[in-house]
């Protein structure tokens, strides 16, 4: 099978519109002679007449009106290609694949994205739950564009980005006795029941949360772990322990849960990890619409 280039159907697409090789050469911006060479061409290496010339012009044979409904589609199709290459080197078109992990999924993932997709409605988003470690490695080997989580660690070839600082809360049971108390404060809560999340990897912000509770008055009582925010939710609504979360987290509606600021806890990050050299195009994007976006 002989293949067709784009500019020959074109050609035959002028001729089968106009009816007339000269026309449609002078809409082409083109000579005649070179045109009709192009046609026979064409129709020598397809196999078919496509065209009986007339005294007037000339008129489509039925395999010629084939390859008209065919030609329109194929040069539609090649037009959408180019339009869309152009528009993915100019980062506004094609997949971004993303990893997430952790509760800002419940906030600051989609807030972001679906901005960034506003600027950009070529492009699609793939979005997958990706431990850190696992992120790291995707994203390195080009699997994956961004991930997002919290206390990235350093990792070679790798740059992250702090987006923002959340407040910590405490979710607790909606009848527990601490809600009657002006403000809660880390204190309040070391004598409590806890549920810790995630579970795994380590250290996490499960660790975080114990230091942090360490450094206020000792150890504390953790009665179980919790692999995501969603689980140690319901341990709360369940079992009347306790969780810190974050911020994002209070987005969780959990039948039988309020939840509470901790007024003397620090603010944990949350922050995105892209490849910092050959950075992709999608990403680059990104980060501009994060320095346009301002504030978070």
């Amino acid at each position: 099978m002989v293949p067709v280039d784009v500019r020959q159907l074109e050609c035959f697409i002028a001729v089968a519109e106009e009816r007339h090789v000269g026309r449609a050469a002078a809409r082409l911006h083109m000579t005649q002679p070179p045109l009709t060479r192009r046609i026979s061409r064409l129709e020598r290496e397809i196999g078919a007449q496509l065209f009986l010339r007339t005294v007037t012009g000339v008129e489509l044979t039925a395999a010629g009106l084939v390859l008209l409904e065919q030609g329109y589609r194929i040069v539609a199709l090649a037009e959408n290609a180019v339009e869309r290459t152009r528009l993915a080197h100019a980062g506004e078109a094609g997949a971004l694949s993303v990893g997430y992990f952790g509760s800002m999924i419940f906030g600051l993932v989609p807030q972001v994205l679906r901005a960034f997709l506003r600027t950009r409605p070529e492009v699609r988003v793939v979005i997958e739950r990706v431990t850190k470690d696992v992120q790291a490695e995707a994203i390195r080997d080009g699997r994956m564009h961004l991930g997002f989580s919290r206390q990235y660690p350093p990792e070679p070839d790798l740059a992250v980005r702090n987006l923002v600082a959340e407040p910590l809360y405490v979710a607790m049971p909606d009848d527990h006795p601490l809600l009657s108390k002006p403000e809660v404060r880390l204190a309040d809560i070391q004598a409590e029941r806890l549920v810790l999340f995630p579970s795994s990897p380590r250290p996490g912000f499960a660790d975080e949360i114990v230091q942090l509770l360490m450094r206020t008055g000792g150890p504390s009582r953790v009665d179980a772990e919790a692999s995501d925010i969603v689980t140690a939710l319901a341990y709360v609504a369940t079992a009347q322990m306790c969780a810190v979360v974050p911020r994002s987290a209070t987005n969780v509606a959990m039948p039988g849960v309020v939840y509470v600021p901790l007024s003397d806890a620090p603010a944990e990050s949350l922050s995105c990890i892209y490849r910092a050299t050959e950075t992709p195009t999608l990403v680059r994007a990104f980060l501009d619409h994060l320095d346009t976006a301002g504030e978070l």
